[in-house]
């Protein structure tokens, strides 16, 4: 497959899983950007569940598209040390899981019995921002080490802080009025991190 074909996925990800929850909002009554999660949108039971369920997947199948054209990008570099391709690697691994986690392991409604399922899905967001912190500060250890991209190094760990701060906050609101926004800040910051990169690679 083309490498800028790998790089576009990277692009169109962040900006289907913005749409699909906009999308996802407008088509449930009374749902509140601010004080909901974006999981809820995929909770059992949810208005047009399969809908979301099949662009949540695509955006996750896309992530993992990018990470093999990172995972490229880096091995056929003059700098292609374990540091990046781990990196490169994290980014397909958390779109592999996050497949997984509107489809098998769907959120609980809030306030309702937990499940099997919905303790699962718990764990994988853990998962998953986890990876979003390490794949983000692994690539800016090796933008800043390769001078591949000037600046991308300072970038990252600007957005490793954003992403750790915001995801801490976003913990602490969890069942308040402001959950819902709190959670979209931490989101949107690995998200736009995602883009510009994947912008970057494929106008090079």
């Amino acid at each position: 497959m083309n490498q800028e074909l790998l790089y576009l996925c990277g692009m169109i990800s962040p900006v289907l899983f913005i749409s699909l929850t906009i999308l996802g909002g407008a088509l449930r009554p009374g749902y509140s950007h601010v004080s909901d999660t974006i999981s809820e949108l995929f909770s059992p039971g949810s208005p047009n569940k399969l809908l979301l369920d099949i662009l949540h997947s695509t955006t996750a199948i896309l992530t993992t598209i990018f990470g093999v054209g990172v995972l490229n990008f880096i091995r056929f570099s003059e700098d292609g040390s374990p540091v990046g391709i781990i990196g490169a690697g994290m980014i397909i691994l958390m779109g592999l899981v996050n497949i997984s986690t509107a489809t098998l392991f769907p959120q609980d409604a809030w306030n309702s019995t937990p499940t099997f399922q919905g303790n699962m899905h718990k764990i994988l967001a853990g998962v998953l921002a986890l990876l979003s912190i390490l794949s983000t500060l692994l690539l800016g250890i090796w933008f800043q080490r390769s001078d591949v991209f000037p600046h991308f190094g300072i970038y990252s760990f600007i957005t490793v802080f954003v992403l750790v701060i915001s995801g801490g906050f976003a913990v602490m609101k969890l069942g308040s009025p402001i959950m819902g926004l709190t959670e979209r800040i931490t989101i949107i910051a690995g998200l736009q991190w995602t883009f510009v990169v994947a912008f970057k690679m494929f106008t090079m």
